[in-house]
C-alpha cells in the first residue's frame, strides 16, 4: 500500500534558517511582525541582531544659496537617526545655514549573492538551497523541509478538502515522480547538515 500524503506542519513563515553573515554556519531569523521585531541569532558565533538595527537614513539637500544663489547639493547616507536639521556651507560665498533635509529610509542588509533566495529583513541567504537541474530547490526551515519530504515521499497525493498552501505552490519539478529519489537525497543531506 502506498504512503498517503497528510499535511503535518503548518508554521513555515515565522522563522527562517539562514547562513550566518559572520561565521557561515546556520543562523535563525525570527520574523513574526513583518520585519518590525525581526531578529537574527547564530548559536555558533553568538551573533545577535535586531531588524531595527538595520534601518538607516539618507539625507538630501538640493537648493540655491539664499545669499548668492549658487546651487548647493548635499547628500549623506548611513545615518542611524533621521536628521532634523543639517548645517550646509555654500562653496561660492562661504555662507552657512541650517536646512531641514529630505530623507529616505532604507534597510542596510547583508545581501550580496545573486541567484539565491534571501530572507527579506537581513538579506541572508537561506541555509537550505541548491541547484537542481537548473532550478533552485530550497526550504525555509526544518518544518518546511520535513513537510516537503513528507509530500515528496508520498506515493498517493490526493487533494484534501482544505487549502494546502505550501503544496499548491510547489514547482512542477518537485511534484514529478522522476525527481523523487534525487530530491529526497538532497533533503536528507540538508537534515544531516543542520545541528
Amino acid at each position: 500500500m502506498q504512503k498517503k500524503y497528510k499535511q503535518q506542519y503548518f508554521s513555515y513563515y515565522t522563522t527562517t534558517l539562514v547562513v550566518c553573515p559572520r561565521c557561515g554556519e546556520d543562523a535563525l531569523v525570527k520574523n513574526e511582525n513583518n520585519g518590525k521585531d525581526a531578529s537574527l541569532e547564530c548559536r555558533q558565533c553568538s551573533l545577535l541582531k535586531s531588524g531595527s538595527e538595520l534601518v538607516v537614513y539618507k539625507a538630501f539637500i538640493k537648493l540655491n544659496c539664499p545669499a548668492c544663489a549658487h546651487p548647493i547639493r548635499y547628500e549623506q547616507g548611513n545615518l542611524k537617526e533621521k536628521p532634523k536639521n543639517i548645517t550646509v556651507r555654500c562653496n561660492e560665498c562661504d555662507s552657512s545655514f541650517q536646512v531641514r533635509p529630505k530623507t529616505e529610509k532604507y534597510t542596510d542588509s547583508y545581501a550580496k549573492e545573486t541567484g539565491l533566495i534571501h530572507d527579506p529583513v537581513f538579506g541572508c541567504p537561506y541555509y537550505f538551497q541548491e541547484d537542481f537541474k537548473g532550478k533552485l530547490f530550497w526550504a525555509r526551515n526544518m518544518e518546511h523541509l520535513l513537510e516537503m519530504e513528507n509530500y515528496i515521499s508520498s506515493g498517493l497525493r490526493t487533494r484534501l478538502p482544505y487549502r494546502m498552501y505550501m503544496v499548491e505552490r510547489l514547482p512542477t519539478f518537485i511534484k514529478e515522480a522522476k525527481n523523487r529519489e534525487n530530491l529526497l537525497k538532497i533533503l536528507q543531506k540538508w537534515k544531516n547538515s543542520s545541528k
